[in-house]
């Protein structure tokens, strides 16, 4: 589990917007969070903030709002889904 400042983890994050995409797809896999856990994704509940560029994704942690990962769609030759991967996260202490 990567933690780093909210800096670097907008640098990290780069360009995002607004969710666009149909999160339902990825209900039932697991990932990775800031907060150490492993959580089931389940779009019902999940507050994913913003979508990035290349499959990434900012969401908080189910359990502790202050946790916030960055997310991958981890694919193999551009092509073939294999899971979600995290990649860093930050905590809010504000």
């Amino acid at each position: 589990m990567i933690l780093v400042s909210k800096k670097d983890f907008e640098q990290m994050a780069g360009k995002v917007m607004p969710l666009r995409r149909n999160m339902s797809t990825f209900d039932g896999e697991n990932y990775q969070c800031a907060c150490g856990d492993v959580h089931e994704f389940n779009s019902s509940i999940a507050l994913v903030i913003a979508e990035g560029l290349n499959g990434k994704f900012i969401i908080t942690c189910p359990i502790d709002s202050s946790f916030v990962s960055l997310i991958k769609t981890k694919m193999k030759w551009g092509m073939i889904y294999q899971g979600l991967e995290y990649i860093a996260g930050y905590q809010d202490d504000s």
